[in-house]
């Protein structure tokens, strides 16, 4: 599903295979957050129409919903994006750079972003290290889709020398001074050191009494105002609370285990006459958003819910608009505010208020929406919107019952929460790139895919306030961390790490438990398929699919530690066999 989803082709280096997020299986959690939605959003239907549904969910359709650019590029440009590639088709821009103990994302950006690029360069020139090319650069015309190589290399020649003298830790707090756009590819074990969620009391000791121990596991997935989530309990041994479920939750007894109790006051006693009347709306027809968001990850949230019929209204200035309008491709090449492919992709179905919240005349128009509005969310760095005056607390003076989600990058509090990025530099700090690429390479550049976890958890936050308010009348105010977020997707090998004291490293594409497990070149320009064989029953069929070489047979690969033990042969032999194939005649014959 992840490469079908067209996740893995446009990362990795050009030399070598399209490449995978290393272990365990990314495109089994998306389609996890998509199946917790639709029964989020089935729930309120039944809330409105006294009936229940099935919720059908694509693994791969929720893979193609986390894509960065490839559709809307295609779509707009009819160009497939590339691996190995940086910022700019006309230049090769660094994103991932070595550092005293690991790598870092740090790179040079332009356009509405290139400011950001001042922080770092003032860093630089207090060291001492800040040649007169840099102290002197022009960042208000720097623009990548235009500078030549020749003037990259030379922002980036001082630069590589200077992140080489510090560590990532070191590198990091000098970044959250100077603000700069700079942030260290983590390990797990980085991850369990971090400063700044140990600040937002991220972690969470669960007892295990079977083990006799207690173990920390990644807490709950945001703060909230009111009814604060929380984990509360290791996953539960098989059968263990058999007694709790069949006699005190369910009322199934042992005499009489087909007779469950039902609940009076289950939707399912509506009327026909209520059922009927709101059978064809949406679930959330009748709510309205107050959309502060930009980018990626809170465009995407907002999105979902005028999708499942919420009116959006999206909420921005002229002079400065969503960063995200002017990226990525445009229809032609023809760059303007409202012909960005990827912009219009994730924002879609929603209405358009322009406002200059820097003055007070916009900012009141925004309290007006606000009172008009049910949920206002916003996603810029902490601390920006209590700075324009637009706080929960003060929100809520003009909605008592307003609901505020805030999704930033670490969260409104704790040392690192004013700290600005984007979705690459998070897909470094919680882990993924440390994860993605070859052993004997450094890390591949993964774009913004954090941006496409933290809409999941957003959205079901705001579901489950929404009927936290019905049943009681309040609103509440939501602090999400996208850090934080994203870390549930590492959980496994956080745990690992927590528990077995193992740093997870890059794998390629191959897997513990599988062999043969990789991308292999089919006929045509680079072109590739995926095949994994995880059993020895498998194993057979693969090779009578491929009508069964002596190969297939030898003791080599008889079994899965014989395979595992020869798998550089393998790949070769399997590759030899696909490349003679077209990629859909292989997936084909596999099927």
């Amino acid at each position: 599903a992840w490469a079908m989803g067209g996740q893995m082709y446009p990362w990795g280096n050009a030399d070598r295979p399209p490449i995978r997020i290393s272990h365990h299986s990314q495109a089994y959690l998306h389609a996890a957050g998509r199946a917790a939605v639709g029964g989020m959003m089935a729930i309120c239907h039944r809330e409105m129409t006294g009936e229940g549904q099935q919720v059908d969910v694509s693994i791969q359709e929720a893979v193609v919903g986390a894509t960065f650019l490839v559709t809307a590029s295609w779509d707009m440009t009819k160009v497939v994006s590339k691996r190995g590639g940086g910022e700019s088709r006309n230049v090769r821009v660094k994103q991932i750079q070595p550092c005293k103990d690991g790598y870092v994302v740090c790179s040079f950006t332009s356009g509405v972003k290139a400011s950001a690029n001042r922080g770092l360069v003032e860093w630089m020139e207090e060291e001492g290290v800040a040649n007169d090319f840099l102290k002197g650069f022009n960042w208000d015309t720097f623009d990548l889709t235009t500078a030549t190589q020749e003037t990259v290399d030379s922002l980036e020649e001082p630069t590589s020398r200077f992140l080489m003298a510090y560590t990532k830790t070191g590198l990091l707090e000098g970044a959250v001074k100077h603000r700069a756009f700079l942030y260290p590819v983590s390990t797990t074990a980085d991850i369990l050191e971090s400063v700044q969620l140990a600040a937002r009391g991220f972690w969470v000791e669960l007892e295990h009494p079977e083990l006799g121990t207690t173990i920390t596991y990644p807490g709950a997935f945001a703060h909230s105002s009111e009814a604060t989530p929380r984990v509360s309990r290791r996953a539960p041994l098989i059968g263990e609370h058999n007694h709790e479920v069949y006699e005190q939750e369910s009322g199934i007894s042992s005499e009489q285990p087909s007779t469950l109790k039902q609940d009076k006051s289950s939707p399912a006693k509506l009327s026909k006459k209520s059922r009927g009347k709101n059978r064809n709306k949406k679930p959330l027809e009748g709510i309205r958003v107050a959309d502060f968001t930009r980018a990626v990850a809170g465009p995407l949230t907002t999105k979902i819910l005028s999708v499942f019929g919420a009116e959006v209204i999206k909420i921005e200035g002229r002079s400065q608009p969503d960063s995200f309008r002017m990226s990525g491709s445009s229809r032609d090449e023809v760059p303007g505010l409202d012909s960005s492919g990827p912009f219009n992709e994730d924002n879609t179905g929603k209405y358009s208020v322009a406002l200059n919240l820097a003055n007070p005349k916009g900012t009141e128009v925004a309290r007006r929406l606000v009172a008009w509005a049910d949920i206002v969310v916003e996603n810029f760095a902490g601390g920006v919107m209590e700075r324009l005056g637009l706080s929960y607390e003060e929100l809520k003076k003009v909605k008592p019952d307003i609901i505020m989600l805030s999704s930033c990058m670490q969260g409104q509090t704790g040392p690192h929460a004013a700290h600005p990025g984007r979705g690459n530099h998070l897909s470094a700090l919680s882990g993924y790139i440390q994860i993605a690429g070859w052993p004997d390479r450094e890390p591949s550049s993964l774009g913004v895919y954090t941006d496409f976890i933290a809409p999941h958890f957003n959205v079901l936050a705001l579901l489950a306030a929404l009927d936290y308010r019905r049943r009681t009348g309040k609103g509440q105010y939501l602090d999400f961390a996208q850090y934080e977020n994203s870390l549930h997707f590492m959980a496994p090998l956080i745990l690992d790490y927590v528990v077995n004291g193992r740093v997870a490293g890059r794998m390629g594409n191959r897997s513990t438990c599988a062999a043969p497990h990789g991308a292999y070149r089919c006929r045509g320009e680079d072109r590739w398929c995926t095949i994994a064989v995880f059993t020895d029953d498998e194993w057979a069929s693969f090779g009578k699919v491929i009508g069964n070489p002596a190969w297939t047979n030898t003791p080599k690969f008889n079994t899965l530690l014989a395979r595992k033990e020869n798998e550089d042969e393998l790949d070769r032999l399997v590759d030899e066999w696909t490349i003679n194939r077209s990629a859909e005649e292989v997936m084909t014959m596999m099927q």
